[in-house]
């Protein structure tokens, strides 16, 4: 192995002593280059950060700028001096505030908001406004605007306090609602219009009541002596005149029938129809009713067909006040009956419903009629008052059933009552 030789001899100290100030220069050169190009770098870097951030501010500013101008309701930005009602100055508003107020924006801007009330909002509302600002920054209130033309809006106003640099500014934004309170106004006035007129008729119709109540202690005070005597008569009248008082007796309890339609329809009208129920069996209560209408149903030759579904479960009814629809609903049937026609009488249930239908072949009834059939005191017929079905259709609905009706004219009509099973309620 070769072992260099190094050279110690005084003249290459002293150069190589010489060269080291040299290199440090450099090395100093070198380092402050890099530091003078990462200060340069580091600049070019924040530089490009403000101007990036000083086109995000400019988008945003116009961003919201554009929301501010373009918003359909009015917006007014006032430098807040105090809470008295003439220390908000406005400094700033968008086009619908302009045409809210019908001042240009010059006429508006450094003004206090003050000269857009009424005087009579001016100490009162914009003093407790002022107060409810600065200590919850948020208020929620309803007062007038004063147009430039002179005309009073009514607006409800959110305003928001905030600050911006120390100094405090509010954010008003206002809504029209004078159409709102126009309709409020007229209908507060509709509803007290209604009060008035539903007074007058709930008088009225106490009133007739009233009426009807002496009406029917009138009619009925001589009409009672009148049937008790006739029945007198026949039971000791023969022929002729046993005929005679048959039909004084008869047309006695016929009006005496009318009398008491009145007076129901009356009751019915006013709420005061009462009922009175139990269970009854619907079977007994026909063949009662065939029975006494036998007389009627033979004059005419008619024949009455009855039909019951077996096992038929009693119904929870009014047995007089159901007696009193059927024997309407019968009736009918024989006095728009042909002779020797047929009328039949169908009951039936299910889980929920029972069914009594009643038909008959007769002249049926119009379709002008079918519409107001269950009017009352609209005559279907020569005879009446008019009351009998509407007054059955109330005595149903009381049983909370229905009363239907079908008809072809000169074919026959089907009257159908609906009444809900094991019903007690």
């Amino acid at each position: 192995m070769r072992i260099s030789k190094l050279n110690t001899s005084p003249g290459s100290t002293a150069k190589r002593h010489q060269t080291q100030p040299v290199s440090r220069l450099n090395s100093l050169a070198t380092k402050y280059k890099m530091t003078r190009r990462m200060i340069n770098l580091n600049l070019y870097r924040q530089n490009k950060e403000q101007k990036s951030q000083k086109l995000n501010c400019q988008k945003l500013y116009r961003k919201y700028k554009t929301i501010f101008d373009l918003s359909s309701d009015p917006i007014v930005i006032a430098e807040v001096k105090g809470t008295g009602p003439h220390d908000r100055m406005i400094v700033e508003i968008n086009e619908a505030a302009i045409k809210h107020f019908g001042y240009s924006r010059s006429e508006l801007l450094m003004h206090d908001t003050s000269f857009l009330h009424p005087p009579e909002e001016v100490d009162a509302l914009l003093s407790w406004v002022g107060t409810e600002m600065n200590k919850n920054h948020h208020v929620f209130f309803e007062a007038k605007h004063l147009r430039k033309d002179g005309n009073v809006l009514d607006v409800e106003i959110h305003a928001t306090q905030i600050a911006i640099d120390n100094s405090p500014i509010s954010i008003a934004v206002i809504r029209d609602i004078s159409e709102r309170k126009s309709l409020e106004k007229r209908a507060i006035k509709l509803h007290q219009a209604e009060q008035k007129f539903r007074i007058e008729l709930e008088s009225q119709i106490y009133q007739r009541t009233e009426f009807y109540k002496a009406l029917v202690h009138e009619l009925k005070t001589p009409l009672t002596p009148i049937v008790l005597n006739s029945e007198m008569l026949e039971d000791n009248l023969e022929g002729k005149h046993k005929k005679l008082a048959d039909n004084i007796k008869l047309s006695s309890l016929e009006l005496l029938a009318r009398i008491n339609e009145l007076y129901d329809m009356a009751k019915g009208e006013v709420g005061t129809l009462q009922i009175n129920r139990t269970w009854i069996s619907l079977f007994d209560l026909i063949n009662e009713i065939a029975s006494v209408l036998s007389p009627s149903l033979n004059s005419k030759q008619l024949s009455l067909q009855l039909f019951f579904r077996p096992h038929l479960p009693p119904v929870y009814a009014d047995q007089n006040r159901l007696k009193q629809v059927l024997v309407n609903l019968l009736n009918n049937a024989i006095t728009f009956s042909l002779p020797k026609n047929k009328i039949t009488m169908i009951c039936g249930f299910n889980q929920k419903y029972v069914t009594i239908e009643i038909m008959d072949e007769g002249t049926g009834i119009s379709e002008d009629d079918l519409h107001k059939l269950f009017k009352p005191y609209v005559l279907t017929k020569s005879d009446g008052l008019g009351l009998g079905l509407a007054l059955s259709k109330k005595i149903i609905e009381l049983h909370n059933g229905k009363i239907r009706v079908k008809s072809i004219k000169n074919t026959g009509s089907k009257f159908s009552i609906i009444l809900p099973a094991n019903n007690t309620d």
